[in-house]
């Protein structure tokens, strides 16, 4: 395999005639008693995912085997009768993928463990799996509680089996999370060796794809408890993540579950429900193309603000969302910034098709000169992290404005570009602009800007705690 890195190409020649030891691996030219060390320690995490694997493959084909021919029983109780799909969820589908592709390739890898993070992400697609079967796990839970343990549990004893049915069905989540793990000693262990950058970068890829998959069957949940919302939640592209602020607006502050989708951010209020779970009480939302976002804001690490122009453009919002944690603000703020940046692309080919249709396609785009007039609204603008409080890390995407560039209040926005050909690139197509501006410590005043919530929900003091309303 040609993405193996250095440090294992003598195991791969040598993995030709059939398994080979840590030991042999250095005695074939592995450098270094450190390195040999590394390697064996490799060897086992990936010994260790593929046995597990062959008995992850063997208890889903068991369930199928022993378990689906008894939803075909004339016995079988009214309230399960149609109901494989809710008890089972897509974990045949499951099974089918890991029998016929996943377990192959893990058994490829067995002798380049590192080749094995290009192997999770070759089948990023299947992976979304987990995540719809996760979603589904709360109702299978619930009709076998009800109905299904005592049924089935006749079978399990005809089996002689000490596991029963509901502890089958949590594999496939136990699993993600033994992925998650072992590409975690993976990543910790190849990190350490004189690992291609490339091959390293594939296996924290790898990583964070299994743990987006975790977390985004709870993401799926969180979504369908959303209530009171009158948005189309599925029109506003893929849930992207969902967590739980204390949002600052003025001197009010607030906890709200946020929901980021594609081209939406939502913000509720979490509401404790009778049986003890959880629904979320639409309280606002906000097309992303209209927003721009400050990845720092004071000194904590854990704060950062998203800022838009409202559609009546008579006003200016601003909202800080504290996080939990600084790696819950950092994972948002990546996000955030993607999201934005896709949006600045997608409309840079907007403004093209615009253009041809009004007949300026054919133009060499030197001759356009720029003016008050040309459309120039399309801006991402971005500021290098400073060492002040209130440091300006900004990006904005405004949508579809053909009048007045849009600029961060208290910040220094340039409508032009450094360079002659960038300015009329830009100022014409709309296209991605970077200006570099500096916010002032102290000049902000959010209080100015509304909170579109009512007004009863308002608290008084932001030394109190925030509101539940």
């Amino acid at each position: 395999r040609g993405f193996c890195s250095p440090i294992f190409s003598s195991c791969h020649l040598s993995s030709v005639s059939g398994s080979i030891s840590p030991g042999a691996a250095a005695a074939h030219g592995a450098p270094g008693g450190a390195h040999a060390q590394i390697l064996s320690r490799l060897y086992h995490i990936m010994a260790e995912m593929v046995s597990t694997e062959r008995e992850y493959v063997r208890s889903l084909g068991y369930v199928i085997d022993n378990y689906f021919p008894e939803m075909e029983r004339v016995d079988l109780p009214q309230d399960l009768r149609g109901k494989r799909g809710t008890i089972f969820g897509n974990l045949e589908k499951l099974h089918d993928f890991h029998r016929q592709h996943f377990l192959r390739e893990l058994e490829r890898c067995r002798h380049c463990p590192l080749a094995v993070g290009l192997g999770f992400l070759k089948h990023e697609e299947q992976f979304r799996m987990y995540a719809l079967y996760s979603k589904n796990k709360p109702r299978s839970d619930a009709l076998l509680s009800s109905h299904g343990n005592a049924f089935f549990k006749a079978k399990q004893q005809a089996l002689g089996d000490k596991m029963d049915l509901a502890s089958y069905l949590l594999k496939p989540v136990q699993r993600m999370s033994k992925y998650a793990l072992l590409l975690k000693d993976l990543v910790k262990e190849a990190s350490r060796s004189s690992t291609q950058e490339q091959d390293l970068s594939q296996l924290q890829a790898a990583e964070d794809m299994v743990c987006f998959q975790l977390r985004h069957g709870n993401d799926l949940l969180a979504m369908d408890a959303v209530r009171g919302c009158d948005v189309n939640l599925k029109e506003q592209g893929p849930l992207r993540c969902q967590d739980e602020f204390v949002v600052y607006c003025g001197r009010r502050k607030y906890l709200r579950r946020v929901f980021l989708f594609e081209d939406l951010i939502l913000f509720s209020k979490t509401k404790k429900m009778d049986g003890g779970y959880d629904i979320y009480v639409y309280k606002q939302s906000f097309k992303t193309a209209e927003i721009g976002m400050t990845e720092n804001v004071g000194d904590s690490g854990l704060r950062f603000e998203i800022w838009f122009r409202r559609r009546r453009r008579r006003s200016q919002d601003t909202y800080i969302l504290q996080a939990s944690s600084a790696e819950m603000k950092t994972a948002w703020t990546s996000i955030i910034g993607r999201i934005l940046w896709r949006q600045a692309l997608r409309n840079r080919e907007l403004r093209m098709r615009e253009m041809v249709s009004m007949g300026l396609g054919n133009k060499p785009f030197m001759d356009i000169k720029p003016s008050d007039a040309a459309i120039s609204d399309r801006a991402i603008d971005y500021t290098m992290k400073g060492t002040e409080s209130w440091s300006r890390a900004s990006i904005a995407v405004s949508s579809f404005d053909h009048t007045t560039p849009f600029k961060r209040p208290h910040s220094t926005i340039s409508d032009s570009s450094t360079s002659s050909s960038s300015s009329q690139s830009s100022s014409v197509l709309g296209s991605l602009n970077l200006h570099v501006y500096s916010g002032l410590p102290g000049l902000l005043s959010p209080a100015l800007w509304p909170w579109p919530y009512d007004e009863e929900e308002l608290e008084q003091n932001t030394g109190s705690q925030p509101s539940m309303s």
